[in-house]
């Protein structure tokens, strides 16, 4: 019988300007020594080779037509297969929107591959959020763009590192709207995702689940704000009598202060609340997974950060450890 070929992972091209580019060649010429699964470069095929010889490298990209993803996985050892989308020549460490346009095909082009089968999963390199404007309407992230591409109504932004999982409940809105932004429906529908998604692409069962309070110390039993009391403690009672294994809410100034965290995943409150400390305890190893999507989305847990596109210096392992990541979440769900 004839064996299956794999689906490479499409990855999309990110903001030319920054370092997405760089840290795309660099994941390729590690694919041997990381282990990096076959991906489709979804983008310019000059940009690639622009960028190679900034930082001094050498590779060998391959043109694919539409349908023809599955070639990846032959031609993945001595070329990066490209779908190539031109864009304009790019302004290194400056963001403008002369490529967003291009920015948003390679976004749309890579997640209708995964959507028709063509690929395996999507992994997005950092843009600038001034480039996430579709249908005339204005996205504060590829999260939400996400989400809508699939229909979602309840994205579950889950960072993950060797170390620590965390989801924002919130996201990227301005923190004077967190508060008013927080629910019980919200909050329960996120652990119901959380739960189900672990078991599916992780094969996590029953994740030990901590929630963090809003306010300092967890609200001080309502001295310091009453969110904990009318919302984060009810929705936490109703889902331990429902046998999820979950707890808090837990004061987050000393949550992530053990060596041993006894615990698999906390849900914090807002963006900065969870993002801080997974960014300082886990340096590269963290990336971005989007949950309660259909279809397996990831990406690195940094930016465009223009102030080094210029200096060869960009760090390609959150990037790796997405691809890698993404197809190992690909394979678990074809096998169940």
């Amino acid at each position: 019988m004839k064996k299956n070929k794999k689906l490479p992972v499409g990855l999309t091209m990110g903001d030319p300007a920054g370092i997405s580019a760089e840290i795309t060649i660099k994941a390729w010429l590690s694919r041997n020594i990381e282990n990096v699964p076959p991906f489709v470069f979804y983008g310019s095929e000059e940009l690639l080779h622009r960028r190679a010889n900034l930082i001094k490298c050498s590779i060998r990209t391959k043109r694919i037509e539409k349908g023809e993803e599955s070639i990846a996985d032959d031609i993945f050892k001595e070329f990066i297969p490209v779908f190539d989308i031109p864009i304009a020549e790019e302004t290194l460490g400056r963001y403008e929107e002369q490529n967003d346009q291009e920015i948003l095909e390679s976004i749309l082009t890579a997640h209708n591959s995964v959507m028709k089968g063509n690929a395996s999963a999507l992994v997005t390199n950092p843009v600038n959020k001034n480039s996430l404007t579709y249908e005339g309407v204005k996205f504060s992230g590829q999260t939400e763009l996400c989400a809508h591409l699939c229909r979602s109504k309840n994205p579950v932004m889950l960072m993950m590192s060797d170390s620590l999982m965390v989801v924002p409940l919130t996201r990227h809105i301005p923190i004077s709207e967190v508060s008013q932004s927080i629910n019980k429906s919200l909050l329960l529908n996120t652990v119901y995702i959380i739960n189900s998604d672990l078991r599916k692409y992780f094969n996590i069962c029953q994740p030990k689940v901590v929630v963090a309070g809003l306010n300092p110390h967890a609200g001080d039993n309502g001295l310091i704000g009453n969110e904990e009391i009318n919302i984060i403690d009810p929705v936490i009672r109703k889902l331990q009598k429902e046998k999820i294994n979950i707890h808090g809410p837990a004061s987050a100034d000393s949550l992530f202060s053990s060596k041993d965290l006894d615990f698999d995943l906390v849900i914090c409150m807002y963006h900065d609340q969870a993002l801080i400390p997974i960014k300082t305890i886990s340096n590269f190893s963290a990336i971005n997974i989007t949950l309660g999507i259909d279809l397996i989305r990831t990406s690195p847990d940094h930016g465009t950060a223009y102030q080094i596109a210029e200096k060869a210096i960009a760090n390609p392992l959150s990037l790796i450890r997405s691809l890698r990541v993404a197809d190992q979440m690909a394979q678990t769900n074809a096998r169940t």
